[in-house]
């Protein structure tokens, strides 16, 4: 790993053209240099802090963030960080911090580049930054999954409270390497002992089932991962996970109605059932054909509450559901989705009636019936009209496009025609020529769009595949460098090198080609072109973001003609208006969708969500 002075023979002018809060670091975590938007947001001045200990200006940033520094480090990129504000001196707002590594030319790590945003109140967020917490983490409790580290040279073990849990260990207990592997059972035992050998003296990672004694004597299985990390050739620490995932013990379930209502039907009906007691909501039978519905064993479900097993849509009719089984002695059927044992999402019609033991218990007898055929046939239909709907009212305004565009050209054509045809003068009739060339060009340069725009429709049917981003933008950065040498521009890549997107070749091709060139084209005249490329991710969409610090756009003036046809907004002779217009209509027609951020001489941020699916 290099130190902090190979960085210097790197210029670093670029980052005060950022518009981005921007702060970067070196190996040893010394500061090497900021934005002015950062400084301006922690209110620190370069000159002062320029070579100091970061963690010095930050004393209260927890040992959570030196963490993940570390990993940066080691190459994971977007890492994210929570930032407190009310748990630091400086600045009063709390925000993101995004950790990238830092490389050099010859993609050697030589420190991290910490990226500053505004923590978003949308939900999205909220999301993201929890996903990216329990990743960093090594999952959640929830899934049982810890996470782990093992100091070689020290001999020292590190690990997250999970593993206590695991372990069945209280929070107070203190691991060492020797107590750790003593819970595995005998056979157990020798595998990861040889594991934690070949790793430390062959390099060599492992991933492995074995069997775990807790401190309360329960066996449970767990599989259990390390990667060793090596450093000058020998290995100085190994790092690693460890996940409970399978659980021998079973509910113990208590049955207060032993003359249980004998259902002659109830193995035999081609639908799934279930008895529920109406006193506390418990499972107490549920039938085979139920088993296979939710893939599980009945074992999963007895002795447990039904509300363990739905989604928030039907634990939100809950109430209502009951009111209708005292009042009419049923409910209505009730659609929801369920993910199975196989995590497969499948549609489900949910119906109950209410019925009475031998003993006058109370319980519900449900149906589940599979619905997921007849609901993507709905759903396909609705798609099919709304689509038929969709390309009618395309085709209606290409029409009219076309129609308007031509009829422009022609009555221009005819005047022109008609002039030249009632002079006499030379000088005269060559300017009515010239016009005539320029107005041929002109219709020329129509057409040539209206092709364009055919052609994005026509391929709106092929088949989007699962693209690596960073390999397309590697093709349109070698397209763009002569433009990025001729303007000293700078691409500056924050976009994660697992990162794929669900997209057609051709138009992921030409959405990142149309957003660098006008990136590059409407710089302004005092700055150097400077584009950041990043990545966000929520449920459905992969984010990407083209920031640059160019011209900008008045929004509040042309927000709504944005994407228009022959729309342009500067003055620039080598724009036609097509661009942003072809690339909409890319991004719509893979169910993606586009939003901007803009502000006249700060920039524009443009954001394309991919869909997932």
């Amino acid at each position: 790993m290099f130190k902090a002075q190979n960085s210097s023979s790197f210029s670093l002018d670029w980052i005060n053209q950022i518009p981005s809060s921007i702060v970067i670091i070196d190996t040893d975590f010394k500061l090497i240099s900021a934005s002015p938007r950062w400084q301006a947001n922690f209110e620190l001045d370069l000159n002062d802090i320029e070579g100091k200990y970061f963690l010095d200006l930050f004393p209260d940033l927890s040992q959570d963030f030196i963490s993940r520094l570390k990993y940066s480090l080691d190459g994971l990129r977007d890492i994210k960080f929570k930032y407190n504000a009310k748990d630091n001196q400086y600045s009063s707002k709390d925000s993101v911090w995004h950790l990238n590594p830092w490389k050099d030319g010859y993609g050697n790590i030589i420190g991290v580049i910490i990226k500053v945003e505004p923590i978003s109140k949308t939900q999205e967020i909220e999301i993201e930054l929890n996903r990216t917490k329990l990743i960093l983490n090594q999952k959640s409790s929830v899934a049982k999954i810890g996470s782990w580290e093992f100091d070689v040279l020290k001999e020292e073990l590190n690990w997250t409270p999970v593993v206590n849990k695991i372990y069945g260990l209280s929070a107070k207990f203190e691991p060492n390497l020797e107590d750790a592997i003593s819970y595995y059972t005998e056979e157990s035992r020798e595998v990861i002992t040889k594991a934690i050998f070949e790793a430390i003296n062959s390099g060599i990672p492992w991933n492995e089932k074995a069997q775990l004694k807790r401190e309360d004597g329960i066996i449970i299985w767990v599989n259990t991962i390390g990667r060793p990390k090596f450093k000058d050739g020998k290995c100085t620490r190994i790092i690693g996970t460890i996940q409970h995932i399978q659980n021998e013990t079973k509910p113990n379930i208590e049955v207060k109605d032993n003359a249980l209502i004998e259902y002659p039907l109830f193995e035999k009906v081609p639908f799934g059932l279930a008895i529920i007691d109406f006193s506390n909501g418990n499972f107490l039978d549920v039938n085979n054909e139920f088993a296979k519905l939710t893939s599980f064993e009945k074992e999963h479900f007895l002795g447990h509450n039904f509300k363990n097993f739905i989604n928030d849509t039907v634990k939100n009719k809950s109430t209502e559901l009951i009111d209708e089984l005292n009042e009419q002695g049923c409910f209505k059927p009730v659609k929801f989705t369920y993910t199975n044992q196989k995590k497969h999402n499948i549609n489900i019609k949910m119906s109950g009636t209410l019925v009475e033991g031998t003993s006058g218990i109370k319980r519900v007898l449900c149906t589940f019936e599979n619905i997921t055929s007849q609901t993507k046939l709905e759903r396909n239909l609705k798609n099919t009209i709304t689509s038929s709907r969709e390309k009618n009212e395309q085709l209606l305004n290409f029409a009219h496009m076309v129609s308007h565009n031509l009829k422009t050209h022609a009555t221009n054509f005819s005047l022109l025609l008609n002039f030249l045809n009632d002079e006499a003068g030379k000088i005269q009739r060559n300017k009515y020529m010239n016009m005539l060339f320029s107005a041929s060009d002109n219709l020329s340069e129509t057409i040539r769009g209206l092709r364009e725009i055919v052609a994005v429709k026509s391929s709106i049917n092929e088949e989007k595949k699962l693209l690596s981003l960073n390999d397309c933008l590697f093709v349109v950065e070698q397209n763009v460098a002569g433009l990025l040498k001729e303007t000293n521009g700078k691409i500056i890549n924050e976009i994660p090198e697992t990162t794929q997107v669900k997209a057609l070749p051709a138009y992921l091709n030409s959405i990142l080609t149309n957003c660098i060139t006008n990136s590059i084209k409407y710089r302004c005249d005092d700055k150097k072109p400077i584009i950041i490329l990043s990545i966000e991710e929520n449920k459905n969409y992969t984010i990407l973001s083209v920031e640059d610090n160019g011209l900008g756009i008045d929004l509040e003036k042309y927000g709504n003609e944005l994407f228009g046809l022959y729309k342009t907004f500067h003055q620039n002779k080598k724009s036609r208006g097509i661009g942003l217009y072809i690339t909409k209509h890319q991004v719509d027609a893979m169910n993606g969708k586009i939003t901007v951020e803009s502000k006249p001489n700060e920039g524009t941020t443009f954001r394309f969500h991919f869909n997932k699916k």
